[in-house]
């Protein structure tokens, strides 16, 4: 497997750090201790630059919602981060979008057995980023020519 990025901020920590023990492999990018002050940009950056430095490596990004981290990572050439609640999209944005970032929203992570509608367990979670993770671009002509425009300078 490719190397794999994880950074979160301090509503993520939780969830990061869970998902690390799942996938002991994952190179952590931060934070390393709680701060309740931090900002997700910063984190968002650093990995999106980790990323795009190493060749064919994917990152999990997590904040509160995920538009944040999402937003910001996009910023860089090169980089398509997906915000994804449901395993059904993890495969589409991999198949069709060959998305190197996976976005997370811990806000909606619950520890209960029969989670609400709107809430993922930590199994929902880890089931999202096994399908992100181990779906392979369809590298067909249709995805191809779109995801070139998603490089192209306005």
């Amino acid at each position: 497997m490719s190397t794999i990025y994880i950074a979160s901020d301090h509503r993520g920590f939780n969830l990061k750090n869970k998902l690390k023990l799942e996938h002991p492999t994952f190179i952590d990018l931060g934070p390393t201790v709680y701060n309740p002050d931090d900002d997700y940009n910063d984190f968002a950056k650093t990995l999106a630059k980790k990323v795009l430095e190493t060749p064919g490596s994917m990152g999990v990004l997590i904040c509160g919602s995920a538009i944040g981290v999402s937003i910001q990572a996009n910023r860089y050439k090169g980089i398509r981060a997906a915000v994804v609640s449901d395993i059904d999209s993890a495969k589409k944005t991999r198949e069709h979008n060959d998305a190197n970032v996976l976005c997370l929203s811990a806000d909606h992570v619950t520890e209960a057995k029969d989670p609400l509608e709107t809430e993922k367990s930590l199994e929902d979670i880890s089931a999202i980023v096994e399908a992100f993770l181990n779906t392979p671009f369809s590298d067909e002509p249709r995805h191809l020519r779109r995801i070139k425009k998603l490089d192209e300078d306005l």
